[in-house]
């Protein structure tokens, strides 16, 4: 195998993931493949290929070894002349030895060259022509070729054409090759010099034939010339110092869209002058950024390297004086020790700031500068890590839950003497109380980058993990385990890697007696009192009576998260609320000295939700749907959908989301869950399309299971069910024969879990949510006695979509809607369900292609009330099916993130009921069908993301009932139709700011138009999924 990249670190990286897949042998720098020797000479930067050992095995296979070379490698009969006789000593040498090559390198422009000739009757027995050509690559031969021609020519001069045609053909290939080649380079570190050259050659060729941008194209040659050798100079430093690409990559996406723009403008006709107006600006705007990207990031690039230098400069002495006194130390009692450091993840309660944070890459998840009692504990676990010896390897920090121990661990990992010492090598990962070696295995391909691996058995995952981080070595490695269980101590013991300088910090609220532990102290009551003050009043300064803060504070017992949570709750409220929650508190006793006790304090922010009644029901609350997010396992992203289909059916919230999303913003603002937010900025019409996912802290899951568990299982609403292996909790077998009264019920099993379901009624159960991990899924049969059941939730928590067995539901004729997540659908389609009251169904990273193409015809008649499809994150998803469009009864379809859509049926217009299409970052579909027209109740059109998309249909006018339109964000609509300004009813366009130019002469049309230009939020850790 050949591997070739810019830089070693990527060849490093590619060998370490093959490495963990295959055995493998590293042979060094290449020297031969395919039967061709690779010379390299590095001084002046070329290198040779020859098939010297190829020709002699040819040789000697045909026994021609001995045989006598001649001067004219030709046939007997071919008469030379002496103009074909070699004229150079090369050439000389080249007759009659096999001891050439070919060479490449050297010239830096790329340009694909081309010659082509023919032979005219060449042939003597057929009388066919010959062809030839070749092409050079930057002065190198790349691709060459000499044979008879197919038919027979009649002259020279077709003989001619037909070769001239082989040749263009190969050269058109050669240079969509080198396109593709450079477009890959643009965005991968290539050199800058190409991107400047096509966009100088396009200028210089298109300025001189177009008279109406003569002016324009002058003046931008003159920028180009004037700043080409600057930016040469940079890349070539950045080069040297392996320095931050940013800037240059910035630019050459600027190049890029300024050669496509100059294209353009040679194809306008000259009696087009709004376009030549328009068009003119454009250069004009390419022009001035040019110089405007050089004035301000040059300028911000200068003062940048420069204080980086300085920090550098104060980092090598600092290294410098410990490696002096590292040298005296040993050189006065030759011993050493080795040096450890950490990372971490989200939250606890330590932070001043915002809420927690999420783990995502292997980045370090980040938590708020500003900390309460948090330097001396700070500086204590940091000396303890670097006096930690290599044969220990392991350091833990434990603390009761709430304390703050992962965001004190994140803290540390964000020290900048700790990310100089291991860099990109920490890896953070929660451990669950039912851990998975093999997940957490391949949580950590993931962070790294790597595709995960199949693993057989869980030595299998550590052996690969040791391959996968021995390839690292000698770079420092931390491995950070938060939230460890007493009964999870043997995944410490199994990840402790025989590797130099791979040190693990656990956080957990237990002790393990055989690690070196350090033990995290509550806060004080001076800090306690500042941290519950910054969560309770806005200024940080008291309004209330201190009397009432004080006893809140002390029965917080200094635990970081409940001053957080408790303070949240208490901030804003008359100080009547404040006395009553107080007087609560004192009655029900609540000291914290306990885990127990800890739940306890939190209790009251609970039951605080209590207070506000949700506009669907008036016996409804918050907390009633607080309690429901306590279906689904710890530290798991919930999906938004999956939560609204609950509450829509329970309590008759609406099913555009609206409501829901107020509710999530509700239960955020309190610091009771996390929101990750498509953006910060967006207007409340995007409702729940603005979320990605919630996240609830596991402190307060356990207090909403607490709550839950506190009455009988014979008197449960909601009923949460843990199966660790196949150990079923004990109540399961005694209320056989007793059916229970649970209206939610919510069972996590684990990828060992291989028992036969046994046979428990829940005759009332209106929601059903199933967690598992296993690649195939056994259904509980008792489903089919859940007479009532409304909505299914199926989430896969593996890594592979998984597939269903006895999906037989036809007797739940009340299910209205199906969530699945890492499902096979085909599963699903094959069992020909019919679920006559079926409204809504949802595919999170489903597998549905196999499914679509051979069932889709079988969607109207199983599911005639189907009124709403989301799909995301679809990827083998490439065309939706036309039978899909006979579901007329179809108000909402969603098919987001799908990036392989590329059309929808053109049938699309039958859907005559339909309200919202959301289309969001389908990176590949072209265009829009012509019959959306035809879609008159359309009211919500997102094609937001839709990079491939050129155009709107013209016809948009008929499209009488649009309100909301999202578009924007490098899609190709350069005009819109002018059919838009007949859209009385539009009301928001949701747009980046280059769309939002085009949309200001609508609005001039449309006066009640809300222009909102969306700002690019980039969120990485959205890539990693818990």
């Amino acid at each position: 195998m050949l591997i070739a990249a810019k830089k070693k670190y990527d060849i490093q990286k590619l060998k370490g993931l093959l490495s963990a897949e295959f055995e493998m042998k590293d042979l060094g720098a290449a020297r031969k493949i395919l039967g061709m020797e690779i010379i390299r000479d590095r001084e002046r930067r070329k290198l040779f290929l020859s098939q010297r050992s190829y020709i002699q095995k040819v040789l000697a296979r045909f026994g021609m070894s001995s045989s006598k070379p001649i001067d004219t490698p030709s046939a007997a009969n071919i008469h030379l002349t002496a103009m074909f006789a070699p004229q150079s000593e090369e050439e000389k040498e080249y007759i009659g030895t096999s001891d050439v090559g070919l060479i490449y390198g050297g010239d830096t422009q790329c340009l694909v060259t081309g010659y082509s000739d023919s032979d005219y009757a060449g042939d003597v027995d057929t009388r066919r022509s010959m062809t030839g050509y070749v092409f050079t690559l930057g002065g190198s031969v790349v691709s060459w070729k000499a044979t008879l021609q197919p038919t027979v020519t009649l002259s020279t001069t077709e003989a001619e054409y037909m070769a001239l045609t082989e040749a263009a053909k190969e050269g058109i290939w050669l240079k969509g090759l080198c396109y593709v080649a450079m477009a890959a380079a643009l965005f991968g570190g290539a050199a800058l010099g190409p991107v400047f050259d096509q966009l100088l050659k396009a200028v210089i060729d298109f300025g001189v034939n177009i008279a109406t941008f003569r002016s324009k194209f002058l003046s931008l040659k003159q920028t180009l010339t004037d700043i080409k050798p600057v930016f040469h100079d940079i890349e070539r430093l950045n080069e040297a110092l392996d320095g931050r690409d940013e800037e240059i990559d910035m630019f050459k996406k600027q190049l890029m869209k300024g050669e496509e723009l100059v294209r353009k403008c040679s194809k306008i006709k000259r009696c087009d002058p709004l376009k030549k107006w328009s068009y003119s600006r454009k250069l004009t705007k390419l022009d001035n950024s040019l110089v405007k990207f050089c004035q301000i990031h040059g300028l911000i690039q200068v003062v940048r390297d420069s204080k980086q230098i300085l920090v550098k400069v104060n980092e090598n002495g600092k290294k410098l004086e410990e490696i002096h006194s590292m040298m005296r130390d040993v050189s006065l009692t030759r011993s050493g020790s080795s040096i450890g450091f950490t990372n971490s993840s989200a939250s606890s309660g330590w932070m001043n700031g915002s809420s927690f944070g999420f783990s995502g890459s292997s980045d370090v998840p980040q938590v708020s500068d500003s900390m309460v009692g948090f330097d001396v504990p700070l500086h204590e676990l940091k000396q303890k890590l670097k006096v930690l010896q290599e044969k220990d390897q392991v350091l833990v920090l434990s603390a009761p839950p709430g304390c703050g121990k992962t965001t004190l661990a994140a803290r540390l990992c964000q020290e900048d003497d700790i990310k100089a010492i291991y860099r990109d090598n920490i890896f953070f990962v929660t451990v669950t109380k039912t851990p998975n070696i093999k997940r957490i295995v391949g949580e950590i391909f993931e962070k790294k980058g790597f595709r995960v691996p199949e693993f057989a058995n869980e030595h299998d995952a550590i052996c690969k993990l040791n391959s996968l981080l021995g390839g690292i070595t000698p770079q420092p490695i931390l491995l950070v385990l938060d939230d460890v269980w007493s009964e999870s101590e043997f995944i410490i013991d199994h990840l402790k890697l025989q590797i130099s300088d791979f040190k693990i910090l656990v956080t957990s609220r237990y002790v393990f007696p055989k690690f070196d532990t350090y033990k995290l102290k509550l806060l004080s009551e001076e800090d306690a009192k500042d941290l519950f003050c910054i969560s309770a009043f806005k200024d940080g300064s008291p309004d209330v009576r201190l009397n009432l803060v004080h006893k809140v504070v002390r029965s917080c017992g200094g635990f970081p998260l409940a001053l957080r949570v408790v303070g949240r709750s208490l901030c804003g409220q008359s100080e009547v609320i404040w006395f009553n929650r107080v007087m609560m508190q004192s009655k029900r006793q609540i000291l914290f000295p306990t885990e127990n006790d800890l739940l306890r304090s939190l209790q009251a922010s609970i039951d605080a939700l209590d207070e506000k009644v949700l506009y669907s029901r008036e016996t409804t609350t918050l907390r009633d749907c607080y309690l429901d997010l306590g279906s689904f396992p710890e530290d798991q992203r919930i999906h938004p959908a999956a939560l609204l289909d609950m509450w829509v059916e329970r309590y008759n919230l609406d099913e555009d989301g609206i409501t829901a999303m107020a509710i999530f913003l509700e239960l955020s603002s309190q610091n009771l869950v996390n929101l990750a937010l498509a953006r910060q900025d967006a207007r409340a019409v995007l409702g729940l399309h603005n979320l990605h996912y919630i996240q609830q802290h596991d402190m307060l899951r356990e207090l909403v299971i607490h709550q839950c568990d506190e009455k009988p299982v014979e008197e449960r609403m909601r009923i949460y069910i843990n199966i660790k292996g196949n150990e079923f909790p004990r109540w399961w077998f005694e209320q056989r024969l007793q059916p229970l009264q649970a209206e939610v019920l919510s069972i996590v099993t684990d990828e060992d879990f291989s028992c036969n379901w046994h046979g428990v009624q829940f005759p009332k159960v209106e929601v059903l949510v199933l967690n598992f991990e296993t690649r195939t899924y056994k259904l509980p049969p008792f489903i089919e006695q859940m007479s009532q059941l409304k909505t299914l939730v199926l989430t896969n928590n593996g890594f592979f979509p998984a597939k269903l067995n006895n999906f037989q539901l036809c007797s739940l004729l009340n299910l209205k809607r199906i969530n699945l997540e890492r499902i096979s659908v085909t599963s699903i389609m094959s069992a020909n369900l019919q679920l006559p009251n079926l409204r809504k169904i949802s595919l999170n990273m489903c597998e549905i292609r196999e499914a679509f193409e051979n069932s889709a015809a079988k969607m109207s008649y199983m599911w005639p009330k189907l009124v709403e499809i989301n799909i995301e994150y679809c990827s083998d998803l490439t065309k939706v099916p036309a039978e899909i469009c006979d579901l007329v009864d179809l108000k909402r379809l969603s098919i987001c993130y799908c990036h392989e859509l590329v059309s929808l049926p053109e049938e699309l217009g039958k859907l005559t009921n339909l309200e919202v299409l959301r289309l969001h970052s389908c990176t590949n579909l072209a265009e829009l069908p012509k019959s959306i027209v035809k879609l008159i109740k359309l009211k919500f059109l997102d094609v937001y993301d839709c990079v491939e998309m050129d155009d709107l249909p013209l016809e948009m006018d008929q499209l009488c009932s649009l309100q909301t339109l999202c578009m924007g964000s490098s899609l190709g609509v350069d005009k819109l139709p002018d059919s838009l300004q007949k859209l009385v009813k539009l009301e928001d366009i949701v747009c980046d700011e280059e769309t939002a130019y085009l949309w200001e002469p609508v609005k001039e049309h449309l006066k009640n138009l809300r222009i909102t230009v969306m700002e690019e939020h980039i969120n990485l850790n959205l890539l990693h999924r818990s």
